[in-house]
């Protein structure tokens, strides 16, 4: 299990305080540290590589039993790849080559340097990333890779790219991969092509002809995901023990906002993690305003799409952030702490802060840092030292820790990403459907995962299914995901479900998947600007609708009508083989964003009548505005796992524990024990935070 901290970025910290350093964070209760090695740095002079800081730095680590994360920075290029490897500059979607320059947080090296479809700048590129590989695979400090950074390649152009004849060429490639022949491309686009060359990539103003748009984006995201594998065989080739992971600044489901990028620009975790040994995210919270239920979010798509490899919490926030004259809150170690637990009891192998020093570059300068000048270092370090204590002392207990696997999952559809982008340049639309059913499930401690659209083998075993704001489906997707409610299967869908086609074509409602089970929509109405009732399971919900309302004829066989608006159903319950399609002729999950308490309720509802398993229930304290009893569970070995987070100015919890064999449980900060007692029928564990806000239990009794 690693608790580390990021120390490195040449030449950043001086070397005068190295040593002080590594010898504090061994003390602070940090077991790691991670190196930034930069290409541009490392190679100043073609075929001349020069490790001598980071060979005293790898020294140092091993001197004071820290092991090392070495992030291969790549994308930081040497300034002589220009007149090495002349015309390998990217090309914008205007037609300009793209002016390359120092990154506001490195001190040496080019961003976004030359395109990596030039073949001269990839080969460069994979010898340096094989010969940091060769130099410091056998030392003892090394504890595994970061083979991309935040998954960066366009940082700093100031339009989309890349144009160049070699990505080009690349797209031409990939179309002839995907669709084989012209004639095929030609019956899928509805086009008339008489050669590849007519195929033209996507072009930079929004609100066009969806299919280029659609099929750049995901030439794009395969292009990132093809990239990262070859950075991954790069290293696999010389070091074959040490485990090889990436990280995205935020998990793809999170990506897609950003009109100078497109929506997945930096690849699909799911396809990247099939490759790597793990998959990973940063998160800085009080940085970006990510709450709790929003950053236990981040991390279930994270671990959703290692699907049982490792899972990286590469960069967590170490101090207050600093951005130019622009001053955020410290970070307080209870809250910090909280940050850490989530991150292991969501199965977490890796915790990486960033970083140790405040920065001394650009912007940044003055801020993150985990032993910062914030006034609340001294604080976060006692923190951090007392839960590498729990961590180091129950070490086992923690690396054999695994989740409970939930069977409720959320649909993730790049599909849906790229259209929405296509038609805004944001996919903001779609993110925010998502996010609003994920936080109902946090907030009400239920247990679930995410489903990506090209993985759906992973819907074995699941009872619930939600597609939020999911407009773009392929056929076969439609077909599986039928087959899973036949199969006794709950699916949850909202408005214009599967209306457009990956190519980017609008389907009748009749020309629909859902158009099998006899569901077929009448068209968009106009949404009520009140909220209307909806019945569900003998319990009416009030909620609001968005953006439109669709509405569905009354004379559907096994219906029972939800809600009506106007002209028909809007909201209704359908029977299709042993399972049921719930049916929201609305996008109501935009109200998850506002922490709803009537679309929390629904969506325990739903869970519960679809049978999803919940073992351990929160009874109290019942989410609120104010807050909500984060819960994470578990198993090691026959071991049960909690890791309970309190609301601020919470004292006490109550769990019902009925459906499980438990009665006692330890905590692993202060060792007091929780028994539970007996109400009626019921099984009822009362918890007190004991640290930092916290209840880590271990169970007393092996588990039946």
């Amino acid at each position: 299990m690693i608790l580390g901290v990021q120390y490195y970025r040449a030449p950043f910290p001086n070397q005068k305080y190295w040593e002080d350093d590594f010898r504090k964070i061994k003390d602070s209760g940090l077991n790691a540290v991670q190196l930034w090695l930069l290409w541009g740095w490392i190679e100043a002079k073609p075929g001349r590589f020069d490790f001598s800081d980071y060979d005293r730095l790898f020294d140092f680590a091993a001197k004071y039993d820290l092991k090392v994360v070495a992030s291969t920075i790549a994308e930081i290029q040497p300034l002589w790849i220009f007149r090495e490897e002349p015309g390998c500059e990217m090309i914008d979607c205007n037609g300009n080559r793209v002016i390359s320059s120092l990154r506001l947080e490195c001190n040496f090296g080019l961003t976004p340097g030359g395109c990596t479809d030039h073949p001269g700048v990839r080969d460069r590129m994979m010898h340096f990333i094989q010969t940091v590989g060769e130099h410091f695979k056998n030392h003892p400090a090394l504890h595994g890779w970061d083979i991309w950074n935040e998954l960066r390649w366009c940082v700093q152009s100031e339009a989309l790219v890349c144009w160049c004849p070699h990505t080009l060429a690349a797209w031409k490639r990939w179309l002839q991969c995907k669709y084989e022949t012209l004639e095929k491309l030609n019956e899928t686009w509805q086009r008339r092509y008489i050669c590849w060359e007519d195929v033209q990539a996507c072009i930079r103003k929004p609100d066009r002809t969806y299919t280029e748009y659609m099929a750049w984006q995901h030439f794009i995201t395969d292009r990132s995901n093809a990239h990262c594998e070859d950075r991954y065989r790069a290293m696999r080739a010389i070091d074959t023990v040490h485990p090889i992971t990436a990280h995205g600044d935020s998990p793809s489901p999170l990506y897609g906002d950003n009109s100078l990028v497109t929506a997945l620009h930096r690849g699909n975790d799911w396809e990247m993690a099939s490759a790597l040994d793990g998959i990973g995210c940063s998160s800085f919270p009080l940085w970006q305003g990510i709450d709790d239920a929003t950053f236990g979010t981040r991390i279930e798509m994270v671990a959703s799409a290692a699907n049982g490899k490792q899972i990286w919490l590469s960069e967590l926030q170490g101090g207050r952030a600093s951005t130019g004259f622009k001053l955020f809150q410290p970070v307080p170690g209870v809250k910090q702490q909280h940050w850490v637990w989530t991150g292991f009891g969501c199965g977490a192998d890796v915790v990486l802060f960033w970083c140790w020093r405040d920065e001394v570059f650009g912007r940044e300068s003055a801020g993150f840092g985990l032993n910062g000048r914030d006034g609340m270092a001294e604080e976060r370090l006692a923190a951090m030292k007392a839960s590498g204590k729990v961590l180091m002392d129950n070490e086992d207990l923690f690396a054999n820790y695994r989740p409970e696997k939930a069977d409720a999952a959320i649909f993730f559809n790049p599909q849906d990403y790229y259209i929405a982008w296509a038609q805004e340049h944001s996919s903001e639309i779609i993110k925010k459907g998502m996010r609003g059913y994920a936080r109902a499930f946090v907030r009400n401690a239920l247990g679930y995962r995410f489903v990506e659209a090209s993985h759906l083998d992973a819907l074995a075993g699941l009872k619930l299914l939600i597609l939020p704001h999911s407009i773009v489906l392929d056929d076969t997707q439609g077909e599986i995901i039928l087959e899973f409610v036949k199969a006794g299967g709950t699916l949850v869908c909202e408005s214009e479900c599967g209306a457009f086609s990956p190519a980017g074509f609008y389907r009748y409602p009749e020309e629909r998947f859902l158009a099998k089970a006899d569901i077929v929509e009448l068209g968009r109405r106009a949404c009520l600007e009140e909220r209307l009732d909806i019945s569900f399971e003998s319990t009416t919900f009030r909620l609001q609708e968005s953006q439109w309302a669709t509405v569905l004829p009354e004379n559907i066989p096994g219906m029972e009508i939800m809600a009506r608006q106007a002209e028909g159903v809007l909201a209704a319950r359908i029977s299709y083989g042993k399972g049921q399609i719930i049916y929201l002729g609305s996008y109501f999950g935009y109200m998850g964003n506002e922490d709803d308490s009537e679309w929390e309720r629904f969506i325990a509802r739903i869970a519960d009548c679809a049978g999803c398993s919940r073992k351990i229930s929160v009874l109290s304290p019942v989410p609120d505005k104010s807050g909500f009893l984060y819960f994470r569970s578990g198993y090691s070995g026959n071991q049960r796992l909690l890791f309970l987070f309190f609301p601020e100015n919470c004292q006490h919890a109550e769990l019902d524990i009925t459906n499980i064999p438990e009665t006692r449980f330890k905590d692993l900060y202060t060792g007091q024990c929780f028994v539970s007692v007996s109400k009626g029928r019921r099984k009822i564990l009362q918890v007190k935070p004991t640290r930092f806000g916290l209840a880590l239990l271990v169970s007393e009794e092996a588990s039946l």
